[in-house]
This record gives C-alpha cells, sequence and structure tokens, in this order.
C-alpha cells in the first residue's frame, strides 16, 4: 500500500489529507501465472517463467513436507538476484503447519518465505518493496510482520 500525503489549504487552515492506494495484487483466480504477471509488472523482471517443477528437489524435503500440503500450485522464474525464485499459491494453514513443526523439532526459526494474499514468495531480498510480510513464530503462535526497508 502506498501512501501519499496530500496538503489542502483553506482559507488560513492547513489540513493535512493521508491517501491510501493499495498497490495492485495478484489475481488468485489466475493462479500462479498471475503471481508471475504481477511480479513482472511490480518489478520489472520475472522471466524464464516454469511451472510445477518438483517441488521437493526446489525447497527440500524438511520445507517440502511443511509447504506441500498448503501449495495449490507453484512454479519458478528469474528475479535478480535470484536464479530461481519460487513462487507459490496457497491455501490457509500453513503458519500453523510450521508452528506445530516447530514445536516437534523438524523445523527451526521462520520458513523462508514472504507472504502476500493467498500467495508467497521464496525470496526476501527487495521483498519489502513489493508490501510483502515475513512470517515469525515461535511454538505458541505466528504473526505476519511487515519486511523493514534497508
Amino acid at each position: 500500500m502506498r501512501v501519499l500525503l496530500a496538503l489542502l489549504v483553506a482559507g488560513s487552515v492547513a489540513l493535512a489529507i493521508v491517501v491510501a492506494r493499495a498497490e495492485p495484487a495478484p489475481d488468485p483466480a489466475r493462479g500462479v501465472d498471475g503471481v508471475a504477471a504481477w511480479l513482472s509488472e511490480m518489478t520489472g523482471e520475472c522471466t524464464g517463467y516454469h511451472k510445477g517443477e518438483d517441488f521437493t528437489a526446489f525447497v527440500g524435503p524438511v520445507r517440502s513436507k511443511v509447504y506441500t500440503p498448503f501449495v495449490v500450485e507453484w512454479g519458478t522464474c528469474t528475479k535478480q538476484p535470484y536464479e530461481r525464485l519460487g513462487l507459490l499459491v496457497l491455501r490457509p494453514g500453513l503458519d500453523t503447519a510450521w508452528r506445530e513443526a516447530l514445536g516437534r523439532g523438524e523445523v527451526m526459526g521462520d520458513p523462508d518465505l514472504v507472504f502476500g494474499d493467498g500467495f508467497a514468495l521464496t525470496g526476501s531480498i527487495g521483498m519489502e518493496y513489493l508490501g510483502l510480510k515475513r512470517l515469525e513464530c515461535t511454538t505458541a503462535n505466528c504473526s505476519l510482520v511487515q519486511i523493514e526497508h534497508h
């Protein structure tokens, strides 16, 4: 979401008006094709797009075990600095599954994904400019947190 500040001067009174404008978001009905198109529109990058390769080979067996039940569709594209950036369309529940796997000692830390509404990407560098969030988890709770600009 972009926030614009407009200054309105009426007589001797100045008013500041904050206008929020939502960034375009992927169309969930278009699946991972929509995520790739959105990423390309937002960044000018998402080349070499491929759908549905071997997910376990891409994320590894531990993450695959936790992520796979929630992945509706996935693909990859090239977006610097990533040769293969993962694009995932998700169903709800990954946060709970990660927290439970954390409690069982199957995973450590937070998922290496950044999240939008119904989708995630496997990178973190530069994702703060896309309005995406990180999932921070403990064994008791998970929270989506805005990525800080560096």
